[in-house]
């Protein structure tokens, strides 16, 4: 049987030193009313479509995992941040914290209302689905309405803005404007934030790119062959090719009308006539003796190297020909708008570094400062005594457990006592049976028989 060809141009294993810098993340649901809610799941799974590909797609939660279960696998597993869905036993509100692992801290947002992708898909005209090819790079982090500037630097809650767009900024992998190419960037994440009522709008678009220099026929034949379910023009009632590329009733030079926003075409510049690499290859000669320019004071040789260079740098690189490209963005879902609730220190147990609602005095905080450091002594005293307890306990066992051992140790060196007695009592008894039988001659059967034999 022929062996499977493996392809390693386009499906190159990614190398642990690769994947150490790209942050990873995990999606989960905590408590036992959020485990119960159908609708807080499929949320949580349109969720995880939107961290793809560095999240645990295929992660199940049980009622018995607890939080601490997920943070203690975070550090095997490389996970750097956890997105926490809980919904209030009392009230039914949904919460979203996004944790940083492993020393915090912890952001906790309200879900003021949310709708999953499925709900957003019915009211669309052409809604899109997304495949595996649309998943393989994360999507393109949009903020929009966040400000870093500190009007006061007095403000305790100046520095909140900055904690805020740190921790969406480092959920994704940074993009290199250099090595990223153009095409791979298929999603856009949008944060855009209210600055009246400060809610934050997350939304989930596909990046749709279209020619609008060639007809609709045109493109229709042009991506024929990506699209092999879809129709090619009928040409049934024209007389050759032209006839149909030239009809301009039935599809205009220009498609900008099928776009809404006339803002969203733009002008890219691309190049064609690049070897396969990529890159334009120039060669160099060498002599072995090189003669030098009285006048540039470099090697002849030099000079003709970098005037070949020049020459073949200008009739080897192609012409940038603008091209007008529609960019549409589809929503796919899901979409929330959250409210920022509090910010605290590691992961949801910590100081509280800010509250949206509540707020304290400096008097009120050093007071709760006080009973905090009183209530973690008094549990570090209850642990030792609780540690001096188990020890103490285990002592009295161990003593207990060699107490168990010496007497099955005296018991056993008593049995075999007894049984060196008992074999020294049957060794004596034999003796002397024996003794009583030393005068009984050896032949007396013999000698009975002899008698008879004489009598007959």
């Amino acid at each position: 049987m022929a062996k499977r060809r493996s392809k390693k141009r386009t499906h190159v294993a990614p190398t642990p030193e690769s994947q150490k810098g790209i942050p990873k993340s995990m999606v989960i649901r905590v408590g036992q009313t959020s485990l119960a809610n159908h609708s807080l799941n499929q949320l949580v799974k349109d969720f995880r479509n939107i961290m793809q590909p560095h999240t645990a797609i295929k992660l199940k939660e049980r009622k018995s995992n607890k939080l601490k279960d997920f943070v203690v696998m975070c550090g095997p597993l490389a996970v750097s941040h956890l997105f926490i869905f809980t919904q209030s036993e009392k009230t039914g509100n949904v919460s979203l914290k996004v944790a940083r692992t492993p020393q915090g801290p912890t952001i906790t947002f309200n879900v003021i209302d949310y709708s999953l992708g499925k709900d957003i898909k019915k009211f669309l005209k052409r809604p899109k689905s997304l495949n595996n090819e649309d998943l393989l790079n994360p999507p393109l982090l949009v903020l929009n309405g966040f400000s870093t500037k500190n009007k006061n630097e007095d403000d305790p809650n100046a520095n909140v803005e900055k904690i805020i767009i740190s921790m969406f900024q480092n959920i994704f992998p940074p993009l290199n404007p250099q090595t990223t190419q153009l095409n791979s960037i298929k999603r856009v994440m949008m944060l855009n934030k209210d600055p009246v009522t400060k809610e934050i709008s997350l939304r989930h678009y596909f990046i749709d790119v279209k020619d609008v220099d060639i007809s609709r026929n045109l493109r229709k034949l042009y991506t024929a062959k990506s699209h092999l379910n879809k129709t090619v023009p009928n040409l049934n009632r024209k007389k050759d090719i032209s006839s149909l590329i030239l009809d301009h009733d039935l599809g205009a030079y220009t498609s900008e009308s099928e776009v809404d926003d006339e803002e969203a075409i733009v002008n890219i510049n691309e190049s064609y006539g690049k070897n396969k690499n990529g890159q334009i290859s120039v060669e160099k000669r060498k002599k072995e003796k090189p003669a030098i320019d009285l006048e540039t004071g470099l090697e002849k040789d030099e000079l003709d190297v970098e005037m070949e260079e020049a020459a073949t740098r200008d009739a080897a690189q192609p012409e940038a020909l603008p091209r007008k490209k529609a960019i549409r963005l589809t929503e796919v879902g899901p979409r929330m708008n959250l409210k920022l609730v509090k910010i605290e220190e590691g992961i949801c147990a910590g100081k509280i570094l800010h509250h949206e609602y509540v707020h304290k005095t400096d008097q009120e905080i050093k007071m709760l400062e006080r009973k905090h450091a009183a209530k973690m002594r008094l549990k570090e005293q209850r642990r030792k005594e609780q540690e001096a307890n188990i020890s103490k306990k285990k002592a009295v066992k161990d003593a207990k457990k060699e107490r168990k051992l010496e007497r099955r140790r005296l018991r056993k060196e008593q049995a075999e006592a007894d049984g060196k007695a008992d074999n020294d009592s049957s060794e004596g008894s034999s003796e002397s049976e024996s003794e009583n039988y030393d005068d009984v001659p050896e032949d007396i059967d013999s000698d009975l028989l002899s008698e008879v034999e004489d009598a007959v």
